[in-house]
C-alpha cells in the first residue's frame, strides 16, 4: 500500500521548514530557497504552528511528523529517478512547477504554484506517463522531425545562398522558436547512475501559438533536435535520457 493515499495541500513555506528540520539536505529546485525569516526566538511558535497545521491534515500526531508523511519527504527528496519541470505561461497566473519522484518503490508528484505546494500519489510503475500526463493538454504541431548541427543553427545567418529558395533546417529551427508562445515547459531527468545524482540537460517543451507543442532538445551528437510534441515523443526522450546516463 503507498505511503501516501490521497492528495494533500500545504503551503510551500512549512514544507521548506520541515525540509530544514528533518536535514533533508538543499531543498529541491522547484521548491526554490527558504525565503521567510523567522526570528531564533520565535522559531519554538513557529514550529508549533506548524505542527498544529499539519496535525489538522493528518501528516502530524502529538508534535512529530507521521512516518508516512516522513517516507514521502524522503522521496521528494532522495529520489532514485525523478522528472521536473518550470512551466511558464503567456498568462502567468497559470505559472507552476512539477516534480514526480520515485524512490524504493513509492512515488510521488509534487506541484508548485505560487506559496502552494500539493502532493498526490502516483504509480513508481508509470512515472514517465504520470509526469507527461500532469502537462495541459496541447496538440502536437504537425511539423517534420529536424535535426541541426549546434554549429550550423548558430551560424544560421551565415548559411546558403540567398537565392535559394529551398528549405534550411536551421532557419526552419530558429524562426519556430521565435514564433509566439502560449507555453513553454523546460523539462529535466534525473536519477542516480553509477552511485551518483545525475541531472540531464533542459528539453523545451514549447506550445507555439496557433501551431501546437513541438519538442526541442540538445542530443549527444552536438546537435538540436525538433520533435512534434506527442505525449509519446516527450516520453520516449525521457526514458532514452535515463539510459544514457
Amino acid at each position: 500500500m503507498p505511503v501516501l493515499t490521497r492528495p494533500i495541500t500545504v503551503p510551500r513555506a512549512v514544507l521548506l521548514y520541515l525540509w530544514e528540520l528533518e536535514q533533508l539536505g538543499d531543498a529541491h529546485p522547484v521548491l526554490g530557497g527558504f525565503d521567510l525569516f523567522v526570528p531564533q526566538d520565535a522559531r519554538g511558535d513557529f514550529t508549533r504552528e506548524c505542527f498544529r497545521a499539519l496535525t489538522e491534515l493528518g501528516l502530524a500526531q502529538n508534535g512529530a511528523l507521521t512516518r508516512d508523511f516522513r517516507v514521502v519527504l524522503r522521496v521528494l527528496a532522495s529520489s532514485d529517478r525523478e522528472l521536473y519541470c518550470w512551466s511558464a505561461h503567456a498568462d502567468d497566473r497559470l505559472d507552476r512547477k512539477l516534480l514526480a519522484s520515485a524512490s524504493g518503490g513509492e512515488a510521488v508528484a509534487m506541484q508548485v504554484r505560487g506559496e502552494t505546494v500539493s502532493i498526490v500519489p502516483i504509480d513508481e510503475r508509470r512515472l514517465v506517463e504520470e509526469f507527461v500526463e500532469e502537462l495541459p493538454r496541447v496538440p502536437a504541431a504537425p511539423v517534420r522531425e529536424l535535426a541541426v548541427a549546434t554549429r550550423d543553427f548558430e551560424a544560421r545567418h551565415e548559411l546558403g545562398d540567398p537565392l535559394d529558395s529551398g528549405p534550411n533546417p536551421a532557419k526552419e529551427l530558429a524562426k519556430q522558436l521565435a514564433a509566439p508562445r502560449d507555453a513553454v515547459h523546460q523539462v529535466y531527468a534525473a536519477g542516480v547512475a553509477d552511485g551518483r545524482f545525475r541531472r540531464s540537460k533542459p528539453f523545451s517543451v514549447i506550445d507555439v501559438r496557433d501551431e501546437g507543442r513541438v519538442l526541442v532538445f540538445a542530443d549527444g551528437q552536438d546537435n538540436l533536435r525538433r520533435l512534434p510534441g506527442t505525449p509519446a515523443n516527450l516520453a520516449k526522450t525521457l526514458v532514452a535520457t535515463w539510459r544514457s546516463m
